[in-house]
């Protein structure tokens, strides 16, 4: 996947109890009936060569068949049907529409014995991931959240500790003219608000208009004028990165790649997020942290509970040590782990990047496991909006308060 997308299920009265995501017409074929020994996969695209193994051991000891096809599962919403029957048994999706799909009555909590293997086998983070309204309701197999890359010919591990020492050495690049909220808006999180309350299920919940969220403004319209920092726009960014015009950018694993062939590995840095000051305070900057899941929808074995919870076993199957393993090490996948053995491999601690995204999705210090209420839909389109707004000016400082404040209620209002 090329960037964790931020994307929301569409209207609720699209999904009916029972319905779920289903691949293009060109990539579905019509389920089989409820007694039928095969079960359908939905996998991430260019992830198919990557599980074969996986599947085929699991045919191998269940007696079930898999038809395994590939979606783009961040655009999931727009392969939206009520036909339940053509719908996968077993479906990737990212963490952050599992709220939609519960509450549509899409997807059921899934049995205990496999929940408690989830808490104790995967990271605290990884299974509030998989968690809604405190159950379990999908099987965590991977995780993601942006970190610092920076030019080691620039700066060094010390410099990029602190925001203020990179733009104060170097060049720092971002978009604030026209604000990605998945990357700007936790720096509300940073100084102590909460976005949809402190577990992000409660609509209601967001307080950034405070003293506090004011000085988020203040810090996003000051850097305008600070001269370490470089507005770019993401489609840019490599560009201005290999000609050194840039010295340091946040980003995911998936701009790892990229990253390393504009300056060469040997001069890429990758690092956890730095402290930034803001309000005269020195605090951690935080980053959203996403999750990757793999879900049963019971909805085509109608009843039939051996394919249900075959179903379930080729979830677990997907999710499992050496699955995770697997997709790990395999150079097209390269999926940062949820499981904790895998997590404290060799071959995982070796990789720079994938330690700088374990240390940022272990803690609550470095990041917010994204919300999946459907009022992010809103989120997105507001917050981005004010904050791009703080920088080009067209909104003033006596005026951040007020405006914050109206974002809150928003939120709260929002469906």
């Amino acid at each position: 996947m090329k960037k964790w997308q931020k994307v929301l299920l569409g209207s609720a009265g699209l999904l009916v109890a029972g319905s779920l995501l289903v691949a293009c017409s060109s990539n579905s074929s019509k389920s089989s009936s409820s007694d039928s020994k095969t079960l359908k996969l939905w996998v991430p695209t260019g992830a198919k060569k990557s599980y074969s193994n996986t599947v085929a051991e699991f045919e191998k000891k269940s007696g079930y068949k898999v038809d395994m096809v590939e979606m783009e599962d961040p655009n999931a919403q727009e392969n939206l049907t009520k036909d339940a029957s053509t719908a996968a048994d077993v479906f990737s999706l990212p963490h952050d529409q599992l709220g939609k799909l519960v509450d549509a009555g899409a997807i059921q909590e899934i049995p205990e014995k496999y929940s408690k293997e989830i808490t104790e086998q995967d990271t605290e983070q990884a299974a509030k991931g998989a968690q809604y309204k405190g159950k379990t309701y999908a099987f965590p197999y991977g995780i993601e959240t942006q970190v610092t890359y920076y030019n080691k010919s620039k700066l060094n591990e010390e410099d990029v500790k602190s925001y203020e020492t990179i733009t104060s050495k170097a060049k720092f690049g971002s978009n604030l003219k026209e604000v990605n909220a998945y990357g700007t808006g936790p720096l509300f999180l940073s100084v102590g608000d909460t976005l949809f309350g402190p577990n992000g299920e409660d609509a209601k919940g967001t307080n950034w208009g405070n003293e506090a969220g004011v000085n988020v403004l203040k810090f996003i319209a000051a850097q305008k004028d600070n001269k370490g920092f470089v507005n770019v726009d993401s489609a840019n960014m490599m560009a201005k990165f290999e000609d050194g015009s840039v010295d340091a950018f946040q980003s995911g694993p998936w701009d790892y790649a990229a990253a390393a062939k504009a300056v060469g590995k040997d001069k890429l840095g990758v690092a956890v997020y730095p402290t930034v000051n803001i309000g005269g305070q020195d605090v951690q900057q935080k980053a959203f942290m996403g999750v990757k899941l793999y879900a049963v929808n019971q909805t085509p074995s109608k009843g039939n509970a051996k394919r249900i919870a075959a179903s379930y076993q080729l979830a677990q199957a997907l999710t499992s040590k050496d699955s995770q393993n697997n997709q790990f090490t395999n150079e097209d996948r390269h999926i940062i782990p949820a499981n904790k053995e895998v997590q404290a491999s060799e071959a995982v601690k070796n990789d720079a990047l994938a330690q700088a995204v374990i240390t940022m999705g272990s803690s609550e210090q470095y990041t917010t496991v994204m919300p999946k209420l459907s009022q992010m839909s809103v989120f997105w389109t507001e917050s981005a909006a004010l904050m791009s707004d703080a920088y080009n000016g067209k909104i003033k400082e006596d005026q951040f308060l007020t405006k914050l404040q109206q974002f809150d209620k928003d939120l709260a209002a929002a469906k």
